[in-house]
Parts: C-alpha cells; structure tokens; sequence
C-alpha cells in the first residue's frame, strides 16, 4: 500500500476550512493507505505561543482528529517532535535549497509582512525545508492539502528529486491533493481572504469547530453576500456567496453546479438559514464526540506516544539510508 500524510499546527482550534480542505478527504482514504497524521508542534514554533497554550492544543487537536473519525486502526496519529529524525532530515533537505527560492514562498511573503520588527522570522523562512522531510521521510504518495498549501507540495517535490539526483534514488516524490469542493474555504467577512485557523477567536469569519453553535449561526448569518439577491456561484463577482455554497456543497457531498441549481429560486436571508443549519448539525456530532475524547487526557497522550514509537520505525529506516547515501554512515 501507498503512504498517505497530513498535519497540522497546533497554533489554534481547527476550522471548518480545516476539515473541508483537508481532514475529511484524509479520513474517507485511510484504510486505503498507509496513513499517518502528525501534530506539527515544532512548526507551530515559528511564532510565539505559551507553552501551556501548545500542550492543551495538541491535546485538543489530536481529540478532534478522533472526534472527526480517525480511525486508530488504520491511521498513525503522533507528535512531530517526538520523531527527531522529521528535524534532522529537515536539516539535510537545507542543502539542497537556496536563499532566493525560500524568500520567494508565497506564505513566507505573506507571514512574514504580518510579523513585528521583533519577531523572529528564520524558523518560518525555512519552514518548507521541514515540511519536505515531513513528508519525505516516510516515502508519502498522497498528501491531501487545501489549496494555498499547493506550493510547499510542490517544493518537497522538488528537493526531493534534487536529492534523487545527486545521491541516487532515495525518495518517493509525492502528489499533492486537493479536494474538487472546497479546496479553499474563505472567511465570511472577508471571502478574498483564506479562512485562518490562526485567526482570534473573536474573528466573525472564521467558524472554528469548537465555536458554540449559536456563535457560528450568528456568523454566517452575518457573512458577506452582495446586492444582486441571486444565488448562484461566480467566484469572481459574488465571493461571499460563492464561498457559502463551497462550505454547503462539501458538506452534503454535491457539486457546486448542484447546490446552484439547489439554492437557485432562495434569497440571501433563507439561503443563510439553509447554511447555517446544515453547518450546525454538522458541527454538534463533532463537538460531542471530542468532549467525550478530550476528557481522557491520559488516552489521547498514550495514544501520540504510541503512535510516535510506530512511526520512528519508519523514520529511522530512511535516515539511515539516507545517511548511507550521502556518505555519513560508517
């Protein structure tokens, strides 16, 4: 079988961009790969959070994977930083990168111009050195990613097969997959902009999972539409409305042209009703399912340590036929 992985930074409670852009098509594939699932604490360390915020964000993140149908079974769920060899192929995969190519990573221009004049900036800088050796470390075909993570998929492609032609063929080279609906998920307020699971809390566009359900009913309630009163998608010219029937079409498993056709004869108001619902019920069978995990703090740790143990075996056998390719194995 293929390998398949996905992570995530524990910076914050996970999104419904989240899920649509990523975690639910991971789910619907796991049996049909060898699927693993990391907390990407050491990313998450590219801006400052307290530490205790990162310790209950883990566990927190690693309840709503399960909450979300991760299934134990089939899908290895552990912390980055309890596999060391993700930071030292990370370091190796700096030697095949240059300056210029890391300064021109869309997210790096984009984070970087969102940073204080003290904020530290290298760790974001040379983030897509370690995402390559997330990913290449474990020979992943598969790696389902939201839209705007298309470029980094791109860049560990590219390292990995520099590294293939120097050393000789060393790693898979992976695929980069995007859901069809709802590959980007936009905020309600601002649709020109991504929905971010580093937005405040108290952010209007942005529904996070975890939100009480009448906060997030208020929030799409509340979303940006236009003055036309028709619902149809055109992402162009109506990006609120497009934007509500991306998140209403990933959710009841239809096309766009469907729910267009769906929602067609609806004005803004009832549409909203319609999203809002829907969105709702979906959001409730999460939550109560994480309670129940998130209150068995020891469960949700051994399980990260145990999957941790599985995935150093993986990870040790390609260090060191790494090490022995570029010559640092005696």
């Amino acid at each position: 079988m293929k390998t398949m992985i996905t992570g995530v930074r524990p910076t914050g409670s996970i999104t419904l961009a989240n899920y649509i852009g990523g975690i639910r098509k991971f789910i619907e594939q796991q049996k049909e790969y060898n699927s693993l699932i990391f907390i990407a604490d050491i990313h998450g360390l590219t801006t400052y959070i307290n530490p205790s915020e990162i310790r209950n964000n883990i566990l927190d993140i690693t309840a709503l994977y399960l909450a979300c149908g991760i299934d134990l079974n089939h899908t290895i769920i552990f912390q980055q930083s309890d596999v060391l060899e993700h930071c030292n192929l990370g370091f190796l995969m700096a030697f095949q990168c240059g300056v210029g190519e890391l300064s021109r990573m869309t997210q790096y221009k984009s984070k970087k111009a969102e940073l204080s004049k003290n904020d530290k900036d290298m760790g974001l800088f040379i983030y897509p050195t370690l995402m390559a050796a997330d990913i290449l470390l474990y020979d992943a075909a598969i790696v389902p990613v939201g839209a705007d993570q298309r470029q980094h998929i791109e860049k560990t492609r590219d390292l990995g097969e520099r590294f293939n032609k120097v050393y000789g063929k060393t790693f898979e080279l992976p695929e980069y997959q995007i859901p069809k609906v709802g590959a980007k998920i936009m905020n309600l307020v601002n649709p020109t902009a991504k929905m971010s699971k580093s937005a405040p809390k108290d952010d209007k566009g942005t529904i996070f999972i975890l939100d009480d359900i009448e906060i997030t009913k208020k929030k799409i309630m509340s979303a940006c539409t236009d003055n036309e009163g028709k619902v149809y998608f055109d992402e162009e010219n109506k990006p609120g409305i497009s934007n509500l029937l991306s998140i209403v079409a990933a959710i009841d498993n239809l096309s766009l042209e469907e729910v267009s056709e769906k929602y067609q004869e609806y004005n803004y108001k009832d549409f909203k009703i319609e999203v809002a619902d829907k969105v709702s019920k979906f959001i409730i069978d999460i939550q109560n399912k994480f309670y129940k995990y998130r209150n068995d703090e020891e469960y949700l740790i051994k399980i990260l340590k145990d999957g941790a143990e599985k995935a150093k075996v993986l990870a040790d056998l390609k260090m060191k036929k790494v090490k022995q390719k570029i010559g640092l194995k005696l």
